[in-house]
């Protein structure tokens, strides 16, 4: 085949049963079940030093638990940098696999970015936890 051929059938299907499979422990894990995405490769080459850090020390949060922005700022090696960290968060590209959800402000629940809080309080309750 010359240069610019389509992918062999092969690759598609090596391509399309790793989507059907991430799509599926989406789909467990919105219905409820117990599911870690902590294992699903992200490219963080367009990130800061600071903000590969937030986005590591955020999906070492365990499902169920909940952190502050400046809990998370300092697990993150940045302490003193909450509001820094809950910039990250407001502009999240990779919801659920960077699990902004389990960060919430020292008085209260905090933002969501453009989804909102509602959608925020339904991927916690997803994990048992009321804010």
């Amino acid at each position: 085949m010359g240069h610019g051929s389509a992918p062999t059938s092969h690759e598609d299907t090596v391509e399309d049963a790793t989507a059907r499979a991430l799509t599926s422990r989406i789909a467990r894990y919105l219905a409820g079940d117990d599911v870690s995405l902590r294992d699903v490769e992200l490219d963080l080459s367009w990130a800061t030093p600071f903000q590969r850090a937030v986005a590591e020390a955020l999906r070492d949060v365990p499902r169920g638990e909940i952190v502050t922005y400046g809990e998370l700022a300092a697990l993150a090696g940045y302490p003193g940098a909450a509001r820094a960290a809950g910039s990250f968060c407001a502009g999240n590209r990779f919801a659920l696999l960077v699990p902004c959800h389990r960060v919430v402000g020292a008085a209260g629940i905090g933002g969501y970015g453009a989804t909102g809080v509602g959608v925020k309080r339904k991927l916690l309750a997803l994990e048992s936890v009321v804010v």
